[in-house]
């Protein structure tokens, strides 16, 4: 099969990352290994599909299987080419070896329910959740993560307030859903990406949910680590208390 030496890098990723781990690599992950951006990512995946060198399952995480023989992989792993593409004549050249990606910065968030319609049953509850999230990713996706972490049914406009408090309503301020329908100077939540915003361990921000409802959220940045490639990000790790229903509960 033949194939350039940049769609080799990608073919022999997916081949050693699903040799060590026994199922293929997510898309995000190529990205960070490759340091490119994920649509970068999903347009040679595209390319390698249509070239015939991979099989994919649109809408389905980690599907992609590669369709090379082990032995020509193994190959081009080891001589930098794979010795079907190249003429008899020519001399194998080496190509050098992708970069190792720099770890990823990883955010332990606590978030704390403040306040919104609760009922009495869940009047002066702890009520918290704890979120890991990359710094790659978007604070739209932090509120996807806080969506489901909250139990919510029912997709409603939010905000991520960035200013000098908890709750500071002349920010820097981030709203959802995209494009941001706000004051002036209201960032796209769906663009911002966690590093984007100079986080630290300690700072405290809000987060508003539901303009007409307002449930308003606490979140503090316990702590920044490092990212492991093969977790999938972001994820809740803990729970403090039932989450009240959206709507409101009057029981």
């Amino acid at each position: 099969m033949d194939f350039t030496p940049t769609q080799g890098r990608y073919l022999a990723f997916i081949y050693n990352y699903t040799r060590k781990y026994g199922r293929p690599p997510a898309e995000s992950e190529i990205a960070a290994a490759m340091l490119v951006s994920a649509p970068s990512v999903n347009q040679m995946v595209k390319m390698l599909e249509k070239k015939g060198l991979i099989l994919r399952h649109p809408g389905q995480a980690r599907s992609l299987q590669l369709l090379i023989p082990a032995e020509e992989m193994e190959a081009w792993i080891r001589r930098g080419r794979a010795t079907t593409s190249a003429p008899s004549a020519e001399r194998p050249r080496r190509v050098p070896a992708a970069p190792a990606s720099p770890p990823m910065n990883l955010y332990i968030l606590s978030t704390f329910l403040l306040s919104g319609p609760i009922g009495p049953r869940f009047q002066n509850k702890v009520i918290q959740r704890v979120i890991e999230i990359r710094g790659d990713q978007t604070l739209e996706q932090l509120h996807e993560a806080l969506f489901q972490a909250y139990d919510r049914q029912d997709q409603k406009p939010y905000e991520f307030q960035l200013g000098k408090r908890s709750f500071d309503p002349d920010g820097p301020n981030y709203r959802g859903p995209a494009p941001p329908r706000g004051p002036e100077g209201t960032g796209d939540a769906s663009t911002t990406m966690l590093d984007d915003l100079n986080l630290k361990p300690g700072r405290v921000f809000g987060y508003w949910f539901d303009f007409h409802d307002n449930w308003f959220h606490r979140i503090q940045i316990e702590r920044i680590e490092n990212a492991i490639p093969t977790v999938t990000y972001p994820r809740v790790i803990k729970r403090v208390g039932k989450a009240p229903p959206q709507h409101g509960d009057e029981s």
